[in-house]
């Protein structure tokens, strides 16, 4: 596995490497630490399975530059690190294509966690990022309602589903129907420690802390008020 660290602080690139040691006894890391150099090392390493990237290295135009390179290199997932957690500069950087916004205050609770759910294919935000956004989504939507445009509570269940992988959604319908990890595991033709990782970040991305809360959102949100599946299964 090679990961790409870029941060104009040697000491958080030091400490990123660390922390993510845990990952892979053999994880390769490249590092870079400005806009340059970060866009250096992505021509040099195409190779690259993930990139963490600080938003306000020297030469960066934030989501701009995140945006660039999600186009130059679209198979390198890329997570963002900053220093802010400003509620229109997620919304850019994921939009851009980001596949995850960590702010450096939580950094080292959440690494492997995030990293873990981005390299399954899902997009990893902080809990209680994700409830800010909810309700930044929640409100735009419900100005949109305003003009008939769109639902309110369908636009807010769609952007949290969007934070799952299409496996983790799957596994997500069959708790709807009150499958259990085995049963889930047989279905799907996986392992039942596969379903319980999974089930774990739904429990994160729901920002709940039992299968039983798990079930009941799981529930509801597999119908949207115009009753199309948000869920497959």
């Amino acid at each position: 596995m090679k990961i790409l660290l870029a941060d104009d602080h040697a000491l958080i690139r030091a400490g990123l490497r660390n922390e993510l040691e845990q990952l892979d006894a053999n994880v390769d890391f490249v590092e870079a630490w400005d806009a340059d150099s970060l866009r250096r090392m992505f021509e040099m390493h195409r190779d690259l399975d993930l990139a963490l990237v600080d938003l306000m290295m020297p030469g960066m135009s934030a989501a701009q530059t995140i945006g660039a390179l999600r186009q130059d290199y679209p198979t390198v997932p890329l997570i963002v690190l900053s220093g802010t957690d400003a509620v229109t500069e997620v919304q850019a950087v994921l939009r851009a294509g980001a596949a995850g916004f960590i702010p450096k205050t939580g950094m080292s609770k959440v690494m492997l966690q995030a990293i873990r759910l981005v390299l399954a294919g899902g997009q990893y935000l902080p809990p209680q990022l994700m409830q800010v956004l909810d309700s930044s989504e929640h409100e735009l939507a419900a100005a949109e309602s305003a003009t008939g445009t769109e639902e309110p509570q369908h636009a807010a269940d769609s952007a949290r589903l969007k934070l799952l992988s299409p496996r983790q959604r799957e596994v997500f319908a069959l708790l709807a129907k009150g499958l259990s990890n085995k049963m889930i595991a047989r279905q799907l033709d996986i392992t039942e420690g596969t379903v319980k990782s999974h089930v774990a970040t739904i429990f994160d991305v729901l920002n709940v802390h039992n299968r039983v809360s798990a079930v009941a959102e799981a529930r509801k949100l597999s119908i949207d008020p115009k009753g199309r599946r948000l869920l497959g299964g």
